[in-house]
């Protein structure tokens, strides 16, 4: 039976560990001698020699696994005879591996596994074969260990490198998928969003064909130790490609405003790489550009989440555009927030102007009104007016600030054209549905006009029947305390909505102004002509006045006044001006009207 025993260690340990099968097998003959002939003098002296010859670790130990006689490699681990070797379970689990051994040698011959040691500066790992021995006495163990901390190491090496890139050290695209997939499916239980963004460094080979790969690599690294640092907590970074790194955002990074905080955490990190990147003797700056997948709008799947992005990606490298979602074919398109981070800037740096478009009496040909324009001065975008970016304005939550600075700029303007003794007529300002779902618009506007010692008279709101739609009950609230705090309030865009004749009823209105798709070609179109007559005399009826805007020509404009309009804007009376221009038309107003 012993026999048999130490034949099947030793042909274990030889299949296990081949180079040094051939001392096992040595091993193998001098056990067998000795178990034949029950240790006398010179078996034991064999076995001494082998203990002494062997390579590795070998040892003795009695039923309770202490130490009674080990080779010299054992001793230089500086074990003490009758002391027991603590051996752990893991390389950071401080749980003794004997008692699980001992169980299981207690109904086998043989026990062969990983244990590790608790030594400096890191632990290592044993690979151990134990053989029970049957001793007449009691049991005994032959142990043999081989030290793998090495292997072990080139086996953690291999896995990092299969799930990691080799350089930055980020988690490589197979490893990202796997941290993907849980976020999903906690998306799809909480019914949140997530998102997916990949980044890409366009200008990465172009250094490496200037400056070397050298340079490249340390530009490389430095980018992901930017990324690693500004990334929002528990964002998961991979890295996709030398060019090419990949973000998840959680759902605790989308919320209310979804597409609006992604944008801003997109735009962070696209700044921290703004920051010159030092070099081996210079520094460079890199531009790069970022597409962005929101779960569930984009995809509900990993694959397909990071097609759209990749999608995204591309659209904002060729449109030059540094940060782009992917939007649905068909649908409305999302904020541009690239300008929304501008007309961010716009409002501090003083980029906005108000122009006066001149409204004039199309009988007397006088001036009637000044109608206020937003002009934004993009140094990237050139000359731009309020209804161009007001769209991205609204998304991004900008248009409310935007707008109240207007009325600020335009109360301060009209208090400086007074205290140059200049007359003003009224002046019609636009007001949004967003200013009109503002509970505090009329104290707003009062308080104002107070600070600056303005009238409510003087100013005509134009209000689109749009905006009434959109919230009826607090829009007809809203109307009626502005008409009752002094303000005159236009119908904007008159016949171009669904004009509701009981709207036209309330007392609050003052007039209307036309759409401009009824004054176009209303010369050369006889049907425009009969609806804009209509509309006309359906606004009369009501005792309202009537204007209308973008009047091209002399023949719109005397079709317009014979069918009973009295106000009217456009090409015909001039173009929108800045405050220094219109002041010269109103001088010329003030001197005209006290000459007439």
């Amino acid at each position: 039976m012993l026999h048999s025993s130490y034949t099947e260690f030793a042909s274990s340990f030889v299949l296990s560990a081949p180079g040094i099968g051939l001392v096992l097998i040595l091993a193998l003959v001098l056990i067998q001698r000795w178990s034949q002939q029950r240790l006398t003098p010179v078996q034991k002296l064999s076995l001494d020699s082998f203990f002494s010859n062997c390579p590795c670790a070998v040892w003795l130990a009695d039923a309770d696994f202490n130490l009674q006689q080990a080779n010299p490699a054992a001793a230089k681990l500086q074990w003490q005879e009758g002391n027991r070797p603590q051996y752990y379970q893991s390389k950071y689990c401080q749980q003794p591996a004997w008692p699980d051994i001992a169980a299981e040698l207690q109904y086998q011959q043989h026990w062969h596994g990983v244990v590790w040691l608790n030594t400096q500066p890191e632990p290592r790992a044993m690979q151990l074969w134990i053989t029970r021995l049957a001793d007449k006495d009691a049991p005994r163990y032959l142990v043999v260990q081989h030290d793998i901390s090495a292997e072990q190491q080139q086996q953690a090496q291999l896995q990092q490198l299969s799930t990691h890139d080799a350089l930055t050290g980020l988690s490589n695209r197979t490893l990202w998928l796997a941290q993907l997939e849980p976020v999903l499916k906690q998306c799809q239980a909480s019914q949140r969003n997530c998102a997916v963004a990949l980044l890409e460094l366009t200008e990465l080979n172009q250094i490496r064909q200037q400056f070397g790969n050298q340079q490249a690599l340390i530009l490389e690294c430095w980018v992901a130790e930017q990324l690693q640092q500004h990334l929002p907590p528990s964002a998961v970074l991979g890295q996709f490609s030398e060019r090419r790194f990949a973000l998840i955002f959680k759902p605790e990074h989308c919320q209310q405003q979804a597409e609006q905080a992604l944008w801003q955490l997109a735009r962070q990190l696209q700044i921290s790489l703004q920051n010159p990147c030092p070099l081996t003797d210079f520094e460079v700056s890199v531009q790069c550009y970022i597409g962005l997948a929101v779960y569930p709008q984009a995809g509900t799947d990993s694959e397909t989440l990071v097609h759209h992005a990749s999608w995204a990606l591309q659209q904002g490298i060729e449109q030059q555009q540094c940060i782009t979602f992917w939007q649905q074919p068909g649908l409305a398109a999302p904020a541009d927030w690239q300008t929304a981070d501008e007309l961010e800037q716009a409002l501090r740096q003083y980029q906005f102007e108000l122009c006066y478009l001149p409204s004039y009496q199309l009988e007397q040909h006088m001036l009637h009104a000044l109608t206020v324009q937003l002009a934004w001065h993009s140094p990237k975008r050139g000359l731009l007016w309020l209804p161009q970016f007001a769209a991205v304005a609204a998304q991004s939550h900008q248009l409310l600030a935007i707008e109240r600075w207007q009325f600020q700029q335009l109360c301060q303007q009209l208090w400086q054209w007074r205290q140059q003794g200049t007359t003003v007529p009224a002046v019609q300002l636009e007001l949004s549905a967003l200013q009109l779902q503002q509970p505090d618009l009329v104290a707003y506007l009062l308080h104002h006009l107070q600070e600056w010692q303005l009238d409510p008279a003087l100013f005509s709101l134009l209000i689109d029947e749009a905006h009434y739609l959109e919230q009826p009950g607090l829009a007809l609230k809203q109307m009626e305390a502005l008409a009752k705090a002094g303000f005159s309030l236009w119908w904007l865009h008159f016949g171009s909505g669904q004009t509701p004749l009981f709207l036209m009823q309330q007392q609050y209105w003052t007039g209307v102004v036309l759409a401009a798709s009824a004054v176009a070609e209303l010369e050369t179109d006889d049907q425009k002509r009969h609806l804009c007559s209509c509309l006309i005399r359906l606004a009369a009826s009501q005792q309202l006045k009537v204007s209308a805007q973008q009047i091209d020509n002399e023949m719109q404009g005397y079709l317009l006044h014979v069918m009973g309009c009295q106000f009217g804007t456009g090409d015909l009376f001039g173009q929108a001006q800045n405050a220094s221009q219109i002041s010269k038309i109103l001088h010329i107003e003030q001197n005209t009207q006290k000459t007439g």
